[in-house]
């Protein structure tokens, strides 16, 4: 899976507030929405970002997305 670019989805730009480069390590952006999950606003997660978390999900998280409880 290619970097990804961080301004094509909304939530995941919001979570990179302390990071500043365009580009993504795939493996990196499934951490930081487990981590931060309790920053992301589910109501604003469009279809094609959903699909980006079940990828990296599948391809990262060996089928499990394990999101930080606050």
């Amino acid at each position: 899976m290619r970097n990804i670019n961080r301004n094509k989805y909304h939530e995941l730009n919001q979570l990179l507030w302390d990071m500043h480069q365009k580009f993504i390590e795939p493996k990196l952006a499934l951490e930081l929405y487990e981590k931060r999950w309790g920053y992301v606003n589910q109501d604003k997660l469009i279809d094609e970002e959903k699909k980006l978390i079940s990828r990296l999900t599948d391809a990262y998280g060996n089928g499990f997305f394990m999101p930080a409880v606050n």
